[in-house]
C-alpha cells in the first residue's frame, strides 16, 4: 500500500493535512478494494480507486469523542486455477495536535477572566465547579499546530457549621427564620451566609457559614432527684437530672435555710449535675446565646423556665460502741453522714444521768473510710481527761439538719 507514493509514510499527521492511499498492481488477476474507518464511526466507505482523505480541523477536539485516527484496509483477492487467495493489508493513521493544559485556581463563587488568542477574553462568573476554556490554537512554523487550554480549578468555600435553638424565631444578618404556620412539633431549618475575604487567595477563600436552627414546640424542664440514692452509700453523693429541650442552665446553690447564695455557676449543654452537698438547688434554663460572640448580628427569641429541688441532709449513723484501746480501730466516736456545715451539740451521760462529755459543733466524722477531726473527738475520756469505765452510756445529739432540726439519742458502749 502506498501513501502519498511512499511505502513507509509518517505515523502521525496534523489536522488539515490530506493524504492519498493507493496500491500498485500489474497483474490483472488481482482484485483489490480499499475500505476505511475512523475510531468513532462505522465504515466510511469502500472503493477500488485510490482514496484521498483530508483531515478536518477540530479546534475543540476532545478525544476520544472526536476522530483521532483512521484505519485503512486493502482487501486483495488473487485468482488461481483452484481456490482464490484472500489477503488484507491494514494501515492506521493517527491525527492529533500537540496539546498543553494550563492550571489556574479561583475561589468558589468568584469571577475570573482568561485571555486567549483565538477567543479573546473569556469571563467565568460565580464559579461553582471546575471549568475549561476552549482550545486556543498556536500556529507552528513546522510540524503540527499546538492547542492550549486553561483548566480553572475551583477552591470551595471554607464551611463553618453552627447549631442553635430558639423558642420562636432567629434573626441573623438580613434573614429571619420562623416556624411555618402549618408545622407542628419541633422545626429545624438552616440559614446560610457567605462572608467574603478582601483578597482571593488559595489559603483564604470566602467562608460559607451555616446556622442550623431548631425552633422548639413546647419548652420543657423537669428536674428529678433521688434522695434515697443520695443517702444510700457511705458518703453523700447524688445526681440532679434535667429532662429538657433547653441548651443552657444557670444554677444557684443555697446550703441552708438562710437562703444566702453560696455559689452560682453556668453549665452549657450539661443536664446531669453530680452533687455531694445537701441544700437548695435552683436552676434557670434558657437557650444558649454564646454564639453571639462568633456570629455577628445574630439574635434569637429566647425563653426560660425555672426549677428547683431540695436536697435534705441524710440521716446520721452514730456508732453504738467504741473501743478506745489505741489500735486505731473505733478508738473515737466518728459519726457517718455528718454535715460539718450544720450546727450541732453532743452530750454523753453515764447511767446515773451525769454528763461526762459535752461539745458544741462536734466535728469528728467518718467519711471515705477515714476518721476526720479526731483531736477533740470523744475517745472514752471524761471532760477532765480521765478514762471512763467500760460500760454503757447514753447520748443526745441535737443536729440543725436541713431542712428540719433533728435530735438523735441512744446508747454507746465503751469497750476496751
Amino acid at each position: 500500500m502506498l501513501i502519498n507514493g511512499e511505502t513507509t509514510p509518517a505515523s502521525i499527521y496534523c489536522p488539515g493535512d490530506s493524504i492519498t492511499f493507493d496500491f500498485f498492481v500489474s497483474d490483472t488477476n488481482i482484485i483489490y478494494t480499499f475500505c476505511w474507518w475512523d475510531n468513532f464511526h462505522d465504515t466510511i466507505g469502500c472503493n477500488i480507486t485510490p482514496i484521498k482523505i483530508a483531515f478536518p480541523l477540530w479546534y475543540n477536539a476532545s478525544y476520544p469523542n472526536n476522530i483521532s485516527y483512521y484505519d485503512v484496509r486493502l482487501y486483495v483477492e488473487i485468482s488461481t486455477d483452484s481456490v482464490p487467495v484472500l489477503d488484507t493489508l491494514t494501515t492506521r493513521i493517527f491525527i492529533d495536535y500537540f496539546r498543553t493544559i494550563l492550571d489556574t485556581t479561583v475561589c468558589q463563587g468568584r469571577n475570573i477572566t482568561i485571555s486567549t488568542i483565538t477567543h479573546g477574553d473569556i469571563i467565568f462568573t460565580d464559579v461553582q465547579k471546575d471549568e475549561f476554556t476552549p482550545w486556543d490554537t498556536l500556529q507552528s512554523a513546522s510540524g503540527c499546530d499546538s492547542l492550549v487550554r486553561w483548566q480553572i480549578k475551583m477552591n470551595p468555600y471554607i464551611v463553618e457549621e453552627y447549631n442553635i435553638s430558639s423558642c420562636d424565631s432567629v434573626i441573623w444578618v438580613d434573614k429571619i427564620l420562623k416556624r411555618p404556620d402549618n408545622v407542628t412539633g419541633d422545626y429545624t431549618d438552616m440559614i446560610q451566609h457567605i462572608f467574603k475575604t478582601e483578597e482571593q487567595d488559595v489559603c483564604c477563600c470566602d467562608t460559607l457559614k451555616i446556622l442550623i436552627v431548631t425552633i422548639i414546640d413546647e419548652p420543657q424542664l423537669i428536674l428529678t432527684f433521688d434522695q434515697n440514692a443520695f443517702c444510700k452509700g457511705e458518703d453523700m453523693q447524688g445526681i440532679i437530672e434535667l429532662e429538657t429541650n433547653f441548651t443552657a442552665f444557670d444554677w444557684i446553690y443555697y446550703k441552708d435555710k438562710k437562703k444566702e447564695r453560696d455559689s452560682t455557676w453556668t453549665d452549657i449543654e450539661i443536664t446531669n449535675i453530680e452533687i455531694d452537698n445537701p441544700g437548695f438547688y435552683y436552676v434557670t434554663a434558657y437557650m444558649d446565646t454564646s454564639l453571639y460572640e462568633i456570629l455577628t448580628d445574630l439574635r434569637i427569641v429566647n425563653c426560660s423556665l425555672p426549677a428547683d429541688t431540695l436536697v435534705e441532709d441524710c440521716p446520721l449513723i452514730i456508732p453504738d460502741v467504741i473501743t478506745p484501746n489505741g489500735d486505731g480501730v473505733n478508738d473515737v466516736l466518728g459519726i457517718k453522714k455528718l454535715n460539718l456545715e450544720r450546727e450541732n451539740e453532743l452530750t454523753i451521760y453515764d447511767r446515773w444521768g451525769k454528763s461526762v462529755f459535752h461539745q458544741k459543733n462536734y466535728q469528728c466524722v467518718f467519711k471515705g473510710g477515714t476518721y476526720h477531726n479526731i483531736e477533740e473527738a470523744f475517745a472514752g475520756l471524761s471532760r477532765g481527761g480521765q478514762k471512763l469505765p467500760d460500760g454503757t452510756y447514753y447520748y443526745a445529739f441535737m443536729y440543725d439538719a436541713f431542712p428540719k432540726k433533728k435530735v438523735y439519742s441512744g446508747t454507746i458502749v465503751i469497750l476496751r
